[in-house]
């Protein structure tokens, strides 16, 4: 399968749509909120009980006075009370939710004109409250690329991608846009005509002149404009690739290299449609946006003891139920559960190259429960890992 880029005149890669929350309380403390007309005359001792039980009131008056006096109200969606600033809009949590919830968290939504001056590392980045990348977690993150190009890379063309779903959205034979997945999941590729969706003027969607005339400088007209677009969520990056705050940007370019590096874009003509019915995807000739590099993800590394440890190990856990065990078994039949227990369970517990028999792990896992609750402090663990024992003890190769 022959794999070539897109063909672009140009092209622009930014991050167009961020999302971020971060926690009131690591900016507004209680010694920053100490101030005159806040608290008039109380001791210290009524200002630390008044914090303690009003903590959260006192941070929206804080808020109120010092960020939100002279800024546009935009009203209240989704528990939160938003607000315009030059840069991004603000969403405060509601003080019932928050009271309730134990944590006042705050919601910044950047505009897209303030995204498109910042640079892949996001320099300049307008932070509400100043501190560092590592205090503003990420909520949502689209990473785009806009190219002007002659050739019309959605209408008549098909995907090869790990999405399990696709939609296009097309008029007039024309095809403006193209979704690979869904936002409830996540993770979702978007493809679409950026020249047709500039040029739309509603009433529900009036024309961005805005938008026109960033894309006009950069582009010198809007004219064969395409977007390219990964959206990706918290609920996604998070558990998948270990995305947490601003401080792993890194990781959400490696992601982007990885997610969107899988996808290939070929002609739905009548000898590729032949090859895809067949399964010959190597005779297919694609095209991709990005090269595919595999996200490099840390693995910690598993401690291995030594034999001795093992030894020792097995010996001390087989000598906790001696007792209960003493006038059914004989002395070579100790040592060799012993040596079961050494060399068939505690040693495949940290071993990568075995696989562990369902046997032997159920086995494993007793021995570790048994580790965990301080062994005699559970009846009926005793119990199983006394039956555990004597299977063991009557069958000299309970795991051949």
């Amino acid at each position: 399968m022959a794999i070539n880029r897109i063909v672009t005149k140009k092209q622009l890669n930014y991050i167009e749509t961020l999302y971020l929350y971060t926690n009131l309380e690591n900016f507004i403390t209680k010694k920053s909120t100490s101030h005159d007309w806040l608290y008039g005359d109380l001791t210290n001792k009524q200002i630390d009980e008044m914090y303690s039980h009003d903590k959260y009131k006192i941070m929206m008056s804080y808020i109120y006075d010092t960020m939100l006096h002279d800024v546009e109200y935009l009203g209240d969606s989704s528990g939160r009370m938003w607000y315009k600033f030059d840069n991004y809009r603000l969403g405060i949590m509601d003080f019932d939710k928050a009271k309730k919830s134990n944590q006042f968290n705050i919601e910044i939504q950047y505009t897209q004109s303030h995204m498109f001056k910042l640079g892949k590392r996001l320099d300049g980045l307008d932070l509400p409250f100043d501190g560092d990348f590592n205090q503003y977690h990420i909520k949502r993150i689209d990473v785009s690329q806009i190219v002007k190009t002659p050739h019309d890379y959605l209408t008549n063309h098909n995907f090869i991608s790990p999405y399990r779903t696709i939609d296009r959205i097309s008029n007039s034979g024309i095809t403006e846009t193209v979704y690979l997945g869904h936002r409830k999941n996540g993770n979702v590729f978007r493809m679409y005509n950026k020249t047709i969706e500039l040029k739309v003027d509603t009433k529900e969607k009036p024309m961005n002149y805005e938008k026109i005339a960033m894309f006009t400088e950069y582009f010198g007209d809007i004219e064969d404009l395409y977007t390219f677009e990964l959206e990706l969520h918290r609920r996604y990056i998070k558990p998948t690739f270990g995305i947490d705050t601003l401080a792993d940007l890194e990781k959400v370019y490696s992601s982007y290299h990885e997610i969107v590096g899988k996808i290939k874009i070929y002609e739905d003509n009548d000898q590729n449609k032949k090859n895809v019915k067949l399964k010959n995807h190597a005779r297919i000739d694609t095209m991709q946006f990005t090269e595919y590099k595999e996200f490099q993800r840390l693995t910690k590394k598993r401690y291995k003891p030594s034999k001795e440890h093992l030894i020792n190990r097995a010996v001390e856990m087989y000598g906790r139920f001696s007792d209960s065990l003493k006038g059914e078994i004989t002395e070579s039949d100790k040592l060799f559960i012993v040596d079961q227990i050494t060399s068939r369970i505690i040693g495949k517990s940290y071993s990568y190259e075995i696989t562990e028999s369902e046997e032997t792990e159920k086995f494993n896992n007793m021995l570790e429960r048994i580790e965990k609750e301080r062994f005699y402090q559970d009846n009926a663990l005793e119990k199983e890992a006394l039956r555990a024992f004597k299977k063991v003890a009557h069958n000299p190769n309970p795991f051949r």
